[in-house]
């Protein structure tokens, strides 16, 4: 697609001919114009809305030390998720022996399916997985779990390395899980994240809602406004299950948070921008030995500054 305006398609000659009839210079363009450089090029397709090739994936830091990522499709966002657990997940195996990830359900699962594939030397047998929310009663009851199973029995995750929420009352459940998780620092399953003294998960994998809840943490819920606190689970406020907290979330090494649909454009903004928002999802920050990175698209990303 041609960037310049019509005036500046005409030739050289044609240009300075016109210089010297009106005597107007204005007619003659810069050699950048009529010969731009890469960076000019970039300049003028992020003026028209466009992100380049190079520019899909590129990761951009922000101030609070997260960063975020615009990709152009959804199996871009799933081929980074794959590269980033693989890679997460050898590293923690070769320092601790295990690798712990949380996961929910929806956008940021489903890539998973595919991980062997990115994957193929990595040691399934070292893996353990959690859930960072789950039903515990009624007819959607350990819906999460249910859809990890494809993608776990694929890569050949043993199945006592799948930690399921146990079912029943939410406050009950919240506190035998949290439990669970305490006990496997013990073996090394988890670490301990020295600035919260909580264990510690390797990665979090998190999806997002247009009204900024993350995991089953919404706007203005018990679990959001009590933070910080010594707990890792709660019980998800008036979701019959549980969900774990912020503070859980910030003692994790790392947190990819996905928010790719058109309609998270002013939720992606807000929640990468100021403190002080009260969106959950923007409320998880980065520190020393956690690091937050968003993962999101050419339509999530349009409110943010350019």
């Amino acid at each position: 697609r041609e960037l310049r305006p019509p005036w500046m398609r005409c030739s050289p000659l044609l240009l300075a001919l016109a210089a010297c009839l009106t005597g107007c210079s204005a007619f003659v363009p810069s050699p950048a114009s009529l010969f731009p450089t890469p960076r000019t090029t970039h300049l003028l397709r992020r003026q028209a809305g466009h992100v380049t090739m190079q520019e899909s994936g590129r990761s951009v830091a922000l101030a609070d030390g997260r960063t975020y990522r615009v990709f152009g499709d959804d199996a871009a966002v799933g081929a980074h998720i794959r590269s980033r657990v693989a890679a997460i997940a050898q590293a923690a195996i070769e320092e601790r022996g295990a690798f712990s990830l949380s996961i929910g359900s929806g956008t940021t699962v489903s890539p998973l399916k595919s991980l062997k594939e990115t994957a193929s030397q990595l040691d399934f047998s070292k893996v353990h997985v959690f859930f960072g929310n789950e039903r515990t009663e009624g007819d959607t009851a350990f819906k999460c779990y249910a859809g990890a199973l494809e993608w776990v029995e694929a890569c050949g995750v043993p199945l006592e390395n799948v930690h399921k929420v146990p079912g029943g009352e939410p406050e009950q459940a919240a506190e035998t899980y949290e439990a669970l998780l305490r006990g496997l620092t013990v073996p090394q399953v988890l670490g301990t994240c020295e600035r919260t003294g909580l264990p510690a998960l390797d990665l979090v994998l998190l999806g997002s809602g247009a009204d900024g809840h993350c995991a089953s943490l919404y706007p203005g819920s018990p679990q959001v406004v009590q933070s910080p606190s010594d707990r890792m689970v709660s019980p998800a406020d008036g979701k019959g299950g549980v969900t774990l907290t912020l503070d859980a979330m910030q003692s994790a090494r790392h947190v990819i948070l996905s928010a790719g649909k058109p309609a998270q454009a002013s939720m992606v903004a807000t929640a990468l921008g100021a403190p002080g928002h009260g969106l959950p999802a923007g409320m998880i920050l980065a520190h020393e030995g956690t690091s937050v990175e968003w993962l999101v698209s050419t339509a999530s990303a349009a409110e943010l500054p350019r």
